[in-house]
């Protein structure tokens, strides 16, 4: 299936004081959870549901530990994780001050695995093949055109809503 976009109108104008319309992708229904990704491997695999369960519950657990060691983790043909500590304005001017008080967040970094061709363009493993389709394209009644202009996933307007230019962390 093909992402499906939508228009939006952005609320800043731009130098010359115009309010300029960005595609945005649609989103439907829920976010997929751990157990139904664990049904859908279970129908790809020889094991049962809750076997795929445990072991995803259980990579995530190993993760966190290798994480919070210090460690890169790398999964073939899906990505790296690595853990980035921001110190946003908080700089010091002698290496021997430099403590973890300064730290304001920090996150974990997902990069999607890629393989470069030989012309040089490199191709993110997630990303691959993907189609794009207007929502007015869509046939079907599964897709309803919003017109409110809140994204369905935050209820924030198109803007973001929070301008730090970063998206939020899913996880809280």
């Amino acid at each position: 299936m093909p992402l499906i976009y939508k228009p939006y109108q952005a609320t800043l104008a731009n130098k010359e004081g115009q309010k300029l319309y960005y595609p945005r992708l649609v989103k439907f229904g829920k976010a997929v959870n751990t157990q139904k990704m664990a049904e859908l491997i279970a129908e790809k695999a020889s094991l049962t549901a809750g076997d795929v369960h445990n072991v995803i519950r259980n990579l995530m657990s190993v993760m966190r530990e290798q994480l919070l060691n210090s460690r890169t983790v790398r999964l073939e043909g899906l990505g790296t994780f690595t853990m980035i500590a921001k110190a946003n304005g908080k700089g010091v001017e002698l290496e021997s001050k430099v403590s973890s008080a300064q730290i304001t967040s920090l996150r974990c970094q997902f990069t999607p695995e890629y393989t470069r061709e030989a012309n040089g363009s490199a191709t993110r493993a997630l990303t691959s093949g993907v189609e794009f389709v207007h929502v007015k394209d869509v046939t079907g009644s599964f897709v309803a055109a919003d017109d409110s202009g809140e994204d369905p996933d935050d209820g924030k307007k198109p803007d973001g809503g929070n301008g730090s230019g970063e998206a939020p962390d899913p996880s809280e």
